[in-house]
């Protein structure tokens, strides 16, 4: 084993040399064996699967001008944070890595080289060849997903053909000269056409871990992908198929935040484990593909973002364990008045049951039964919520309500989950929104501080002054897609970048 994890170590530190647009780097260590291309899927490199960054963009956050307890505050947070939050036409600068980008490009340049030199692998027969690929071809399809989600338009069937979406590179050299940009629809048939050939040959569960490709991870991504295209039928078959094999749902009532006096009760969040016993990642049964952060934050924006008083009001803040475990107005003896987002725990950006239970719900409401949406939906909520009062709706309009306001509350700052879900609802007017984000004007002033003794202190800080900026963010706004990262445009000018003014 020890000889195999050498190998696939140096093929790893050689791939992480390549264009993050697919050159295959000179010198490149190929893997010999079957079990050698097994490890590399076990490779920590390949579990990302979308950043948590695209929250900046929604009304689920909140930026104060300084920051409390360690959230960023709006003058010291990184500027491409800070750009997305105030709507800027412009995110990176040209020195600027686009971590969304560069790793799953990086991602998709390694499963189009597995798929493409596992043929002549020794050790192992058609079988195992043709699973490896499978599990190649998915997570390929599950990247293009996250992609076409970032730097392209919301689908829509009457533009997809003509709407520019994303460079699909589909072995491990790119193309020379200038890269193409697909359109949006030759990318999504893509992804049905690598999720249909997956199928074929995975097993029902991963057989190495919830990172690893199974059916079950198929059926959610399909699930995921025809809920944004809007193909409510097809979202609503493959979630039932997930869930018909996997019901599984974490009871959050069984969880408390540690408490570091047991006499007075005091409760003292951490930096190490503000949460006693929750399972996280792979230790969760709620996963049935695990995604991680690309950002490097393992646990997401814990204790660096607040919530905006829009998503802390769709809590039930006594009952619901969602809020109770996962916000705090207090840190390591600071109170404030904003709640700070702090799970402190690696959260699932992949495939879950929960998403499938509000998927399926969701498309009960809109094409099915409200009964069965408000079935769907208070089975996770009972799991939720403590003493759960079961929903009840008069209508199919007032199942989907409740069910995308629970998409809200379980998804809130997890990878792109609102990110998208403002992207597909802004197309119904029903349901679009204009975002906005309030910034109070700020000067940099000389500021006393007086201790308990009396001595005073003087410092430079900023200093709210007038009333506040407000950002707003219209639906359907071009900001909503991302622009193509300033690098990749320096090495391909010819190819169109997004118009986001």
């Amino acid at each position: 084993m020890k000889k195999y994890s050498i190998i696939i170590c140096t093929l790893l530190v050689l791939m992480s040399c390549s264009d993050f647009l697919g050159n295959q780097p000179k010198g490149e260590i190929i893997p010999q064996s079957i079990k050698h291309y097994d490890l590399w899927l076990n490779s920590s490199i390949l579990v990302g699967g979308g950043s948590t960054h695209m929250n900046y963009l929604t009304d689920d956050v909140y930026v104060s001008t300084n920051g409390v307890a360690y959230s960023f505050g709006l003058n010291i947070m990184p500027p491409s944070y800070r750009n997305l939050y105030t709507f800027e036409e412009k995110v990176f600068s040209q020195s600027e890595d686009d971590s969304q980008w560069s790793s799953a490009y990086g991602r998709i340049h390694q499963y189009n080289t597995i798929m493409e030199k596992i043929v002549d692998a020794t050790g192992g027969g058609e079988t195992e060849i043709k699973k490896l690929q499978a599990e190649a071809l998915l997570a390929r399809a599950y990247d293009y997903l996250i992609l076409v989600n970032t730097y392209a338009k919301q689908y829509d069937a009457a533009t997809s053909k003509t709407d520019l979406g994303i460079p699909l590179l589909l072995t491990s050299v790119a193309p020379e000269g200038t890269l193409k940009r697909a359109t949006v629809e030759e990318i999504y048939a893509q992804i049905i056409k690598d999720l249909t050939e997956a199928e074929k040959y995975l097993p029902e569960r991963p057989t190495t871990g919830l990172f690893r490709g199974s059916k079950k991870a198929v059926y959610g991504t399909f699930a995921r992908a025809y809920l944004i295209r809007g193909e409510y039928d097809k979202a609503l078959s493959y979630a039932n198929k997930l869930l018909e094999r996997d019901k599984y749902l974490l009871d959050l009532k069984e969880y408390n935040i540690g408490v570091d006096n047991p006499e007075t009760g005091y409760k003292a969040p951490t930096m190490e484990g503000r949460i006693v016993g929750i399972p996280e990642g792979k230790d969760n049964k709620e996963c049935v593909y695990l995604k991680l952060d690309d950002s490097g934050m393992g646990v997401g924006m814990s204790a660096q973002i607040l919530a905006s008083e829009d998503l802390i009001s769709l809590f039930d803040m006594e009952n619901d364990k969602r809020f109770l475990l996962y916000y705090s107005n207090s840190f390591e003896g600071e109170v404030f008045n904003e709640f700070l987002y702090m799970p402190f725990i690696y959260l699932n950006l992949g495939i879950s049951t929960p998403e499938m239970y509000l998927t399926a719900a969701e498309c009960e409401a809109r094409i099915g039964s409200k009964e069965r949406a408000l079935e769907l939906l208070n089975a996770l909520r009972d799991n939720r919520i403590i003493n759960n009062e079961p929903l009840t709706a008069e209508s199919n309009d007032e199942a989907l309500t409740m069910v995308l306001e629970e998409r809200r509350r379980e998804f809130a700052m997890i990878g792109m989950f609102r990110f998208i879900d403002l992207r597909r609802l802004n197309k119904d007017p029903r349901f679009a929104k204009k975002v906005e984000h309030r910034v109070a004007k700020t000067e940099l002033q000389e500021v006393t501080f007086v201790d308990e003794d009396g001595t005073e202190y003087k410092y430079m800080d900023y200093v709210e002054v007038g009333e506040p900026i407000i950002y707003t963010l219209e639906p359907n706004s071009p900001k909503y897609i991302m622009p193509i990262p300033p690098k990749v445009m320096r090495f391909n000018p010819g190819m169109p970048d997004n118009d986001r003014k």
